[in-house]
């Protein structure tokens, strides 16, 4: 099921279906990705309560077993609607049985989305519904049609920062997903602007802005069109595509980052977790703008 919310001549659709992203609309121009499994059939999973992967999917959370897959349980449990209006739609999912098997703790998450002119705002609210703390990380994952004219190539695009980025990034294992952190990849060389190449993302994925210097960053083509990314809220920042010359373009805000090879497994220890008390509410948000 899905559902539209609108202001003006722009809208968005969302999917039930892990509360996502399915369209990004202006001046009739799709800007989200698609979907397309010859190179990757998501288009914007929320990632909860991981991003990236765990080691072997497995780790220990206040001396309980979690067993998760990638980018966590949110995305592949159920969610109903909360509450709907004509520029705005809000999902919320509660811990199951289903989920505990998985994240042995109690939690609710509402994800909301608000268009306002050509912006929209994701926000992600999570409440601790449990007896215990509850330990978590959380992101977005929206990709976007690079190239979004057909006049365009993949090539024409950049992404700009708000500025410089003078810290060397970190990148995950094509294979296993974890991070080496004595790795490190300064693809920036202390410039605002971060020229694409479909060979950035071949030998190695995810470029991995680890607490990002910038909090905006913008995604444009040579014909002037692309998005806006605010993430005023989240430390990370990662940028990705995939193989295979794929036509899109991940940003991804994150508050914490993939499992690293010098964690010691113990899943509150992660990078940029957060740890909410017993009946604790706390709010994520970041901002889309189609240009």
């Amino acid at each position: 099921m899905q559902f539209k919310i609108t202001s003006g001549d722009s809208f968005a659709v969302l999917g039930i279906d892990g509360a996502q992203l399915n369209s990004l609309v202006k001046d009739g121009r799709e800007y989200l990705w698609q979907g397309n499994p010859e190179f990757w059939a998501g288009q914007a999973p929320v990632c909860f309560p991981i991003v990236g992967v765990l080691p072997d999917g497995k780790a220990e959370a206040f001396g309980k077993e979690c067993n998760m897959k990638r980018h966590g349980v949110a995305r592949i449990n159920p969610f109903e609607v909360f509450e709907q209006k004509k520029n705005s739609i809000t999902f919320i999912q509660k811990s199951s049985e289903e989920t505990k098997k998985q994240f042995p703790f109690d939690y609710e998450l509402k994800i909301k989305y608000t268009i306002v002119g050509d912006t929209v705002t994701n926000e992600y609210m999570i409440t601790n519904t449990g007896k215990d703390k509850l330990p978590f990380v959380i992101g977005g994952h929206p990709a976007f049609n690079c190239p979004v004219d057909e006049d365009e190539c993949f090539e024409d695009y950049k992404v700009t920062f708000d500025k410089p980025i003078h810290k060397p990034c970190l990148r995950p294992d094509h294979h296993t997903g974890l991070v080496d952190t004595s790795e490190h990849y300064d693809v920036m060389n202390g410039t605002d602007t971060l020229e694409l190449q479909h060979d950035l993302f071949e030998d190695k994925d995810a470029l991995i802005f680890e607490n990002c210097e910038a909090k905006s960053v913008t995604l444009i083509g040579k014909n002037g069109r692309g998005i806006r990314m605010e993430f005023q809220d989240m430390n990370n920042l990662l940028i990705w595509s995939a193989v295979g010359n794929a036509p899109f373009v991940a940003l991804e805000p994150w508050t914490g980052i993939s499992s690293c090879l010098d964690e010691d497994g113990i899943f509150e220890n992660k990078r940029g977790m957060t740890l909410l008390l017993p009946d604790e509410t706390v709010s994520f948000k970041f901002k889309i703008t189609m240009i």
